[in-house]
């Protein structure tokens, strides 16, 4: 199973002006980098997961949350140990939250397991991603040719110096701010 990318190492090479980089190397920055986002994001996955799976503790309560959002459909609910059907009778779905009329549970102090396999997170190509993206390859852009995280160097009269954010790849606490507004928990 690969790791989610916010970017590919086409669109990196690009921005870079560098076609001849290795796909393997920049695969794996791409792939840091998006976790790096995706945990100041709240841990949302931000991409698209189809039939991911779920299992929530559900109590007397008429509303479940689902862990990632946004959601895009629910395939399945499996209450206890009994598929559910979506509706009145069973449950509906609310933006990131299942609801059932008559509770999740008949006793205040009983929990039971309740596994659902839904779909979530943005499709490839959409608007929503755009900020995501451009965070990866803003992480990385100076990664690339500083591996070891040189915060500068010289020899003879040429010098350089890297960016503190890049060579960490970690995000300035703004950015992550930012990501957590764009895409952390919501109801």
């Amino acid at each position: 199973m690969m790791a989610d990318q916010l970017a590919s190492p086409a669109d990196l090479k690009l921005l870079l002006d560098r076609q001849d980089l290795d796909d393997a190397r920049c695969t794996l920055l791409i792939e840091c980098a998006t976790a790096v986002v995706q945990n100041a994001a709240g841990g949302q996955r931000i991409v698209r997961v189809v039939d991911d799976t779920a299992t929530l503790t559900a109590g007397p309560g008429q509303w479940l949350s689902l862990p990632q959002w946004p959601v895009e459909s629910v395939a399945s609910v499996n209450y206890n140990g009994t598929a559910m059907a979506a509706g009145p009778a069973g449950y509906r779905l609310h933006g990131t939250r299942l609801f059932r009329r008559c509770g999740w549970s008949d006793c205040p102090g009983d929990l039971f397991p309740v596994a659902v396999v839904y779909t979530h997170g943005y499709a490839e190509g959409d608007q929503e991603l755009q900020f995501a993206r451009s965070s990866v390859l803003g992480l990385i852009r100076d990664v690339v040719d500083n591996p070891t995280g040189l915060k500068a160097e010289s020899l003879d009269d040429w010098s350089a110096t890297y960016s503190a954010l890049s060579t960490h790849m970690e995000g300035t606490p703004a950015l992550r701010k930012a990501l957590y507004r764009q895409y952390g928990r919501r109801r």
